[in-house]
């Protein structure tokens, strides 16, 4: 089934192409204790809520939701795929009475209820939207579980859209800042490359002489490290997302990226040894705790290879 824009939170069409038990036929002996609605829809109400009143149009619900077969048995469980506790659904006027919207604008928060809806009729009212693998197209029912944990209402959503829209107004317009100071810099550091590959190493000895400190890290690779300040807390762990702010520089002292050369500049957010970021630099930010500042020299092999040694200077400032 692939949703559109009403679902908050898209779910890949991939997902709904499991295998799952299939079935035939259908019809009232299918649905003992459920009510029947209009267009051949069938409700359960399992628990009654405390909430007192449904969504509006335009609103949305916080759900948990599975997709469950005529047999009541569940083949995909929404919030898991979506790794999402409360999924959200906006619940725009519905197509036909008895459709999948229908049904949710009846809804309070805190019901737990179980609906089918025949798909035959879902798909022609919302053509493209519920799309199976070719064996699981004759269904003759989709049944959905679900309990509402919550709702918002049509002005809410507007109200935080506009929000979202403002938002995304300021770092667009902070991604233009930072691009005008960033791209003279980045491209006085392209110029630079060729002549720096010809004389790396000889930059490096000059660079360790100029900078004592340095160690080096006990691989094979040659990456040396210093720490400048002396951060606080528990060591990091792999999947840890860590908060930097950094520069990263050529051995001449060219600057070649960061992210504290404006204040619109934020901190760079990446999953510790999740996250696809060059091996050095991983394996320095590893090495330290939050509030620390140190110093990486990565060589090329950590790096890019490209026959260039960075030097990156960072601080920790975050780690969750």
């Amino acid at each position: 089934m692939k949703r559109n824009h009403r679902i908050l939170l898209l779910i890949p069409v991939a997902i709904l192409m499991i295998a799952f038990s299939s079935f035939s036929g259908g019809g009232k002996d299918k649905f003992v204790g459920y009510q029947k609605l209009e267009n051949d829809s069938y409700l359960r109400m399992i628990t009654k809520g405390k909430g007192t009143t449904t969504v509006d149009t335009g609103g949305a619900v916080f759900i948990k939701i599975k997709f469950i077969t005529i047999n009541d048995s569940a083949f995909i469980d929404v919030n898991e795929e979506s790794h999402s506790p409360s999924y959200p659904m906006r619940v725009d006027k519905p197509t036909y009475k008895g459709d999948f919207l229908d049904i949710f604008a009846k809804l309070h928060v805190g019901d737990s209820a179980a609906f089918f809806i025949r798909l035959d009729s879902a798909k022609q009212n919302y053509p493209g939207e519920f799309e199976f693998e070719p064996q699981f197209d004759t269904m003759e029912y989709l049944g959905f579980a679900v309990k509402v944990d919550s709702m918002y209402s049509r002005e809410k959503v507007i109200e935080l859209r506009a929000k979202a829209d403002a938002e995304q107004k300021i770092q667009q317009e902070k991604m233009e800042k930072i691009q005008v100071v960033m791209q003279p810099i980045q491209e006085n550091a392209r110029n630079k490359e060729p002549k720096l590959k010809l004389k790396d190493a000889s930059l490096l000895k000059k660079y360790l002489k100029d900078n004592p400190g340095f160690m080096l890290l006990p691989d094979e690779n040659g990456m040396y490290y210093k720490e400048t300040v002396t951060g606080t807390g528990p060591a990091l762990a792999t999947g840890m997302v860590v908060g930097v702010m950094y520069m990263g520089k050529y051995l001449d002292g060219t600057i070649f990226d960061a992210n504290t050369l404006i204040k619109e500049q934020e901190p760079m957010y990446f999953h510790l040894g999740v996250d696809p970021m060059i091996q050095g630099f991983t394996d320095g930010v590893a090495r330290m705790k939050v509030g620390g500042k140190s110093t990486f020299i990565i060589p090329p092999v950590m790096g890019y290879n490209d026959s260039l040694t960075r030097v990156f200077d960072v601080e920790l400032i975050s780690a969750k």
